[in-house]
């Protein structure tokens, strides 16, 4: 989301991709799954949420700037994406040509 620019949905996925992993790889072991810091030390969660805090806390300028600058999406009614090409005619009463 920092450096790439990429929305927050994006990195969310990433990120529960890399924990269901890690989760399955500690089931298989019989292990409960223990929280560690960047250099493996295992920490608390009070300790995890102060390094999330310090660490990986996203600016609010760029989530700001990044509410902004998202205009154009799609919703439920409108599922295609707004540069997508026409699936049918471009009039409603479109006329067929013959080879002569």
């Amino acid at each position: 989301m920092i450096d790439a620019g990429k929305h927050h949905n994006s990195a969310l996925c990433h990120i529960a991709t890399t924990l269901l992993t890690r989760i399955i790889a500690c089931w298989r072991a019989g292990q409960p799954y223990v929280l560690r810091d960047v250099d493996g030390t295992p920490v608390t969660i009070d300790q995890a949420r102060a390094i999330i805090a310090e660490r990986y806390a996203i600016p609010k300028d760029l989530r700001a700037r990044r509410r902004t600058t998202d205009t154009a999406r799609t919703d439920r009614r409108n599922k295609e994406s707004p540069s997508a090409p026409s699936t049918g005619p471009s009039k409603p009463n479109a006329t067929t040509t013959t080879a002569a």
